[in-house]
């Protein structure tokens, strides 16, 4: 016995839809992260501190910035393994699912629709602006963490589990072993004298004597 090649079983479409929901909160956390990088680096910056309440929250986007940058990434590769079927992808997007849920919190995220802190002048730019940026970051936030939860729930459907349970069974085929076979024999032909006459071969005389 001898292992197979994978057998090309189509993927179910829970898992598709997991994948494809990963893709997207890979796109989710890069626009975030520009977003943060916009109002942080440029003079935005005095709507983001508006709406934050906090004139040194630069450090703190930064940051955040940075961590969208890394889960984009992680989901990314996640989603490539996942839909190969890896069982340890999708053990560790359980692991870094449940941790950006808790972490980002859910019970946290009414928390993150409120007016802006202070105003940042007397136009209607500087009193709209902050309220944009608050409410467009908290929709962000809020789509990646409902897709990061629908795609943990969709990695435990049946059907799921058993495309990966039957990517991961090692397949065997049988490879008959070749029986050697003995040489074959040649028989010597024998050479008999054939009458010149009658051509056919002259019969033995039993009483004839030996020739000496």
């Amino acid at each position: 016995m001898h292992p197979a090649a994978p057998m090309t079983v189509p993927s179910p479409a829970g898992l598709r839809v997991s994948g494809a929901l990963l893709y997207g909160v890979a796109g989710l956390a890069l626009l975030h992260a520009v977003v943060e990088l916009i109002f942080t680096n440029t003079g935005l910056s005095v709507y983001r501190d508006a709406y934050n309440g906090d004139t040194g929250s630069g450090f703190g986007s930064l940051v955040i910035a940075t961590l969208d940058i890394l889960l984009a990434g992680f989901a990314a590769v996640l989603a490539v393994l996942n839909g190969h079927g890896r069982r340890n992808a999708r053990m560790t997007t359980y692991i870094l699912g449940g941790l950006f849920l808790l972490c980002g919190g859910l019970g946290s995220l009414p928390n993150s629709f409120h007016g802006p802190s202070s105003s940042a002048g007397t136009s209607v730019i500087d009193r709209i602006t902050p309220a944009a940026y608050g409410l467009g970051t908290s929709l962000l936030h809020a789509v990646t963490l409902l897709a990061v939860l629908a795609a943990l729930i969709l990695l435990t459907l049946p059907s799921t589990t058993r495309y990966i349970e039957e990517r991961q069974r090692p397949q065997y085929v049988y490879v008959p072993v070749p029986v050697p076979q003995p040489p074959a024999t040649t028989d010597v032909p024998v050479q008999r004298h054939l009458d010149p006459h009658t051509g056919s071969i002259p019969a033995a005389d039993p009483w004839a004597q030996p020739p000496s």
